[in-house]
């Protein structure tokens, strides 16, 4: 399997949550920003977002995971520049028993556009 298969097949397990779906009922998800700090420093984040970076989502959440408000029916939203990392990152999240994350539609340029 490749790069694009592995992504491809991420995006089909990790439903897609419209901007706007997300928008109206954001109070009601966990929101991880998966991107290197540097990328958030260039261009921002959607508020309240936490970020822990694709590489760190294992080790991160298994920590939090330890806490009373994250369970592994909690609502997770993901989301990257794009959502292709987001993708990958849910992905990892349902495998670890996580059963509601959905990728953001369009990443955080998505969102951007959409708060035009």
């Amino acid at each position: 399997m490749n790069l694009k298969d592995l992504i491809a097949e991420s995006h089909s397990l990790v439903p897609i949550i419209s901007c706007k779906e997300f928008h109206e009922n954001s109070h009601d998800y966990l929101v991880i920003d998966v991107r290197e700090s540097s990328e958030i420093s260039e261009a921002g984040s959607i508020k309240n977002a936490i970020n822990i970076p694709r590489g760190l989502i294992e080790m991160k959440i298994s920590l939090a995971n330890q806490s009373e408000t994250l369970n592994t029916s909690s609502k997770i939203i993901v989301y990257c520049g794009g959502g292709s990392r987001a993708a990958l990152a849910g992905k990892t999240l349902k495998e670890m028993g996580f059963k509601n994350v959905f990728n953001l539609e369009g990443g955080y340029r998505g969102w951007k556009k959409f708060r035009i």
